[in-house]
């Protein structure tokens, strides 16, 4: 990157420090009147503090939007989480130790770090925000202000968490995967039960502890994707270097694929694939002897450093997309075919919720027209025939996609699609509302600022936060 040089979608890495509340909004095109609820969305938000600036988007401090919907209109509040890592930083006026994969003038590891930028879920009534280690931010609702830090304190010699945690609509149960640096080292899955009791499902011994995004949950089966992007467990602890520089990609190690017992927690099998790198899963389900998992899989981990502020400087790209890939786990035989679906590439991959761990036909997601380039599109595929009908505009970057049901028994992929949208030429943000059907515009909720780009996204109707 040429110094001094700003791509044009620059200012969606740039640092937004108003906070603002119940703003209300204005509406281009008919916000349909079954549409009542409110979005939610989280992402790196502040990315300088005290002349430093971070070395990677993922250390920017976390930033919560909400977007509400009802008769009255529509209107937007934003806030920073008041994390520990957030409130070291503006005390010492710098960035604190313990970051993804920044410098630090002070020491710390990354376990001590609950910037939660990365998830937002809506579970037990609860907003939370998670990160990727073992602690996650509760949010009331309503304000956005930060409750408190929950921390896995129970989950000794725990290092980090995948951000991803799985919910079994049928059952009302959570699950979670971390990763234990600890003596045995390995990877802990634990259960909640809707009433809030977690235990332990099962603890895997590994000698190397690989980058776990997220994981999937069938009716019988846990099931990891460990792909060859791994690191020594006890160097995730290391006060030596940032968190990600732990890892290593060593393609000739291919991809591990634990196969767990839901009902015992005892381990199925272990099979080997080609090598990926996967931040998302998108489902799975059984069927028969064999369990079906689709993930966004990347040909490798280069994704995280083209995220990298380089001197300061926002990322200019290249920027990989990844492909919709579906794992056919035979247990019988013990084989693994792995193939890509029939949809263009993208991330951010959502499915109709209702069809969770059980076989979908229509995919959502966010990808480049271009390769290389950053999102610019959302498109609805039929995984059937392969076709697709997308959604883009002039100077506009979307993001996560976010599907809701028109009712709650129509057809699978018929509601709405929702996501918040940079326009650069306007300096603004907006949320878009697309028929999820045919991909067709129906509104547009104008924000009064530009919001940097996000991450994940969720949205809670009215009738679940009353």
């Amino acid at each position: 990157m040429n110094p001094g040089f700003a791509p044009r979608y620059g200012i969606g890495f740039a640092s937004l420090l108003a906070e603002v509340s119940s703003v209300p909004l204005s509406i281009t095109g008919i916000v349909p009147p079954d549409l009542v609820g409110t979005m939610y969305r989280i992402g790196p938000g502040r990315f300088q503090i005290g002349g430093h600036s971070v070395g990677h988007w993922l250390d920017g401090f976390a930033l919560l939007s909400s977007i509400s919907f009802g008769p009255h209109g529509a209107a937007c509040s934003n806030r920073f989480l008041a994390s520990s890592w957030y409130r070291r930083a503006l005390m010492e006026d710098a960035i604190p130790a313990g970051a993804f994969d920044s410098q630090s003038i002070h020491r710390g590891c990354h376990l001590s770090n609950d910037n939660a930028n990365m998830n937002i879920t809506s579970w037990r009534n609860e907003l939370e925000a998670l990160g990727d280690t073992p602690q996650s931010v509760l949010i009331d609702r309503a304000t956005l202000a930060t409750i408190g830090t929950r921390r896995w304190a129970h989950l000794k010699r725990c290092c980090a968490s995948s951000p991803h945690p799985v919910f079994d609509r049928l059952t009302g149960e959570r699950f979670d995967l971390l990763l234990r640096n600890g003596d045995p080292a390995g990877y802990v899955i634990t259960v909640t039960s809707p009433e809030g009791t977690t235990r332990r499902l099962c603890a895997l011994t590994s000698s190397r502890l690989g980058y776990m995004h997220s994981f999937s949950v069938t009716p019988r089966w846990v099931v990891l994707v460990e792909g060859p992007f791994t690191a020594y467990p006890r160097s995730l602890s290391s006060f030596r270097r940032p968190y990600l520089r732990n890892y290593v990609w060593d393609a000739g190690r291919g991809s591990r694929i634990l196969v767990v017992d839901r009902r015992t927690g005892a381990l199925k099998t272990t099979l080997s694939t080609r090598p990926l790198f996967a931040l998302h899963h998108i489902n799975a389900w059984d069927d028969g002897d064999q369990i079906v998992v689709d993930v966004a899989a990347y040909a490798d981990p280069s994704i995280l450093d083209s995220l990298a502020f380089d001197h300061g400087e926002v990322p200019a790209g290249d920027f990989p997309a990844p492909l919709a890939t579906r794992l056919v786990i035979n247990l019988e035989h013990k084989q693994v075919l792995c193939s890509p679906l029939k949809c263009p590439p993208g991330e951010f991959c959502m499915i109709d919720p209702r069809f969770s761990m059980r076989p979908h036909t229509i995919l959502f997601a966010a990808g480049p027209t271009r390769t290389g380039e950053p999102i610019d599109r959302l498109c609805r595929s039929d995984l059937t025939t392969g076709q697709f009908i997308e959604w883009s505009s002039d100077n506009c970057f979307p993001g996560a996609p976010v599907f809701v049901p028109a009712t709650p028994d129509g057809p699978e992929g018929e509601g709405w699609l929702l996501s918040v949208v940079l326009d650069v030429l306007e300096k603004r943000s907006f949320v878009l509302i697309l028929d999820a059907t045919t991909m067709a515009e129906r509104a547009r909720a104008w924000l009064p600022c530009a919001l940097p780009f996000g991450l994940h996204a969720l949205f809670v109707p009215e009738e679940a936060t009353t």
